[in-house]
């Protein structure tokens, strides 16, 4: 072989356009290894989203580029758009990658095994419990044969060929070293996938056709009949903060498995809903940029159309996750940016729901459908009628009409009016304040044009319920507003009466409105939903 066979940016572009071709082609067949951690049966696609995410990141690069512009914007993509632990292991090894060719114009034999080791290292941290038999195996055995080869004084694309080989053993050992594999007689999913895209590095080099599939000598293993699992949620976040080294062990000690952290990224898997709220909670507190939740139980195609959700609090984050949803919470990073690279990054129709008028403004000129969402309640309502799979413009035509039908009201505290007033509060109307003050002292002048201040004057707590922007009744007892609220809400009629609550909600409140709505609305449905926000109180919602 010639020595002057190199890799530069334009081949690795080149590899990286063909990559995505053939795991979109494979995913299906790699899906179909899939039994670990969780027989879910989705590796393949996962790692297909990954680096079709990765390779769209080098497309926005201009002019003439190096190798270390091209595999860092691989990286780059690969970060923001990885799907589940595949496709975060994968992000994490391309990031390894990138960071050992920073600088290197045109790659040696010691520059590809250097990026192999660390991409390996990177790889192996990023998970809390590594397992062997597995994509990290794999990428321990090509980092090693690489350094050997290269300490010989191999040649890049002897090293090349040698780690290619190398992955393949590497591979067929996966079945004996772990159980799980062993038993149904297949070979590692995610392994797999990196096998196929090394084949292609070789064949791109090299600029010889790829030989055949590595699928093609694992198909004769039996098909994988993809059952329920222990674990039946998949959580990755993004987190506004970069996490504590003690995350992966405080996820572990509240019920996670399978995960893996890169940065401000984290993959966990969780047995139920309970366990998913703490581990979101634990989460939370390093704020949480985005959220996605897959039910690992139900193995759906993808749909027409994309959601994405914008809410703040942990628990309408996990709500509308679980719903489907790409959850976003609008007041973390540059939002139009991080909504447009969501949206560059979808190949097909995305459908966009805001919590808050102000959110709304924002999102013009985004190429999205984006439903007039004004608040928390008419978003849950359009959540509620979402179908990922109904033409785009039907169902954003259903989720706009939901929206759009739903009555809203919203209790605040006083403190909250005196600290942080709804946005586009209108002026107070006075025309039932007179009978509903319940008795509080200088209540009719509680607050003035637009919000008011003079709050200060009562001594004792009181709330103040608004219906779509305006002032309505006011009151020292919360049990007696909700029932207030509930009543004029659904005074027009309903069959659903929505209440989200924050953590200044007493579970008694509550509980007295869920007794009353079946005593004097026996026909209503009624659910709460914690939002887990302190800027939340009460907000109803009726459709």
């Amino acid at each position: 072989m010639s020595n002057a066979i190199s890799l530069n940016g334009r081949l690795a572009a080149r590899w990286a356009r063909r990559a995505v071709d053939r795991l979109r082609k494979e995913r299906t067949e790699i899906d179909e290894l899939n039994v670990f951690p969780v027989p879910d049966g989705d590796t393949g696609t996962n790692m297909y989203h990954t680096l079709r995410a990765a390779y769209l990141a080098v497309e926005e690069l201009t002019g003439p580029v190096t190798l270390p512009q091209v595999v860092a914007a691989l990286a780059a993509g690969a970060g923001r758009g990885a799907r589940g632990n595949s496709g975060l292991i994968l992000a994490v090894a391309l990031q390894g990658v990138a960071d050992a060719l920073a600088g290197v114009t045109v790659a040696t034999a010691d520059a590809m095994a250097t990026a192999l080791e660390t991409a390996s290292d990177r790889a192996r941290s990023a998970v809390a419990r590594p397992v062997d038999g597995t994509m990290l195996t794999v990428l321990d055995a090509m980092a090693t044969e690489a350094r050997e080869r290269a300490d010989d004084g191999a040649s890049l694309i002897d090293v090349i060929a040698a780690v290619r080989e190398r992955s393949r053993s590497a591979l067929r050992e996966t079945t004996g070293q772990l159980t799980v594999l062993r038993e149904a007689e297949v070979v590692d999913a995610g392994s797999t996938g990196i096998v196929e895209l090394f084949d292609l590095l070789y064949a791109t080099v090299t600029g010889r056709t790829p030989q055949d599939s590595m699928l093609a000598e694992v198909a004769r293993a039996p098909k994988i009949i993809h059952e329920a699992t222990a674990d039946e949620l998949e959580i990755v976040a993004i987190l506004a903060d970069t996490p504590a080294d003690s995350l992966a062990e405080d996820l572990d000690r509240l019920g996670g498995t399978s995960i893996v952290i890169n940065a401000a990224k984290v993959h966990v898997h969780v047995a139920d809903e309970t366990t998913a709220a703490t581990v979101i909670d634990r989460l939370g507190q390093y704020g949480i940029a985005r959220l996605d939740m897959e039910d690992l139980r139900m193995h759906e195609e993808e749909g027409e159309t994309k959601l994405i959700a914008l809410v703040k609090g942990t628990g309408l984050l996990m709500h509308t996750a679980l719903n489907g949803a790409t959850a976003l919470t609008p007041e973390v990073g540059d939002l139009f940016e991080t909504m447009s690279e969501l949206i560059a990054a979808e190949d097909r129709e995305v459908i966009v729901i805001p919590s808050s008028t102000s959110a709304l403004k924002s999102l013009a000129g985004l190429g999205a459908h984006v439903v007039r969402s004004r608040n928390v309640g008419t978003l849950l309502s359009a959540l509620a009628v979402y179908d990922p799979f109904a033409p785009a413009g039907e169902i954003f035509a259903d989720m706009t009409e939901a929206a759009a039908g739903t009555r809203v009201g919203t209790i605040y505290s006083a403190d909250q009016l005196a600290t942080d007033p709804p946005t586009g509060m209108l002026p107070v109307i006075r025309e039932d304040e007179g009978s509903t003050s319940d008795g509080v002292p200088g209540a009719a002048n509680a607050l003035g044009p637009g919000g008011g201040t003079a709050v200060a004057a009562h001594p004792a707590q009181f709330y103040r319920v608004f219906i779509e922007g305006r002032a309505k009744t006011q009151s020292t007892e919360l049990r007696t507003l909700v029932e207030k609220l509930a009543d004029r809400l659904l005074g027009a009629g309903g069959e659903l009466l929505t209440v989200v609550h924050g953590p200044d909600c007493a579970p008694e409140v509550l509980d007295h409105l869920r007794d009353w709505i079946q005593k004097s609305h026996e026909t209503v449905h009624f659910q709460d939903i914690d939002a887990r926000d302190s800027g939340v109180l009460v907000i109803m919602g009726v459709e």
